[in-house]
């Protein structure tokens, strides 16, 4: 874990008002964790919360371009779905025929 989803973790239990301790970071990491990196942020909140950098999102924001793309993949694929359903009940249509 980085020394930034430290500070993410401790903020978001400061969010939800929950005690800053090292079990509460730890386990809202899930992971393995540098514990002296841990012990020092956890003892830098708690003698200065103000002194942590602020917390940073997880997930970078899509550009307009790629959700353009996204979308228009999407279309895509759901247009292959559709044309592979249809093609698929005629199939079936027709394997009761070919059978009796």
């Amino acid at each position: 874990m980085s020394q930034q989803d430290i500070i993410n973790a401790i903020h978001s239990l400061v969010r939800e008002g929950k005690s800053i301790s090292t079990a509460a970071v730890k386990a809202r990491l899930g992971g393995p964790v540098n514990m002296a990196q841990l012990l020092q942020l956890i003892s830098r909140y708690k003698q200065s919360p103000d002194s942590l950098p602020p917390a940073e999102s997880a997930a970078p924001a899509i550009e307009p371009q790629a959700e353009t793309d996204l979308a228009g993949r999407v279309a895509e694929l759901e247009a292959r779905v559709a044309r592979l359903e249809t093609l698929l009940a005629q199939s079936a249509a027709r394997s009761p025929e070919q059978q009796g």
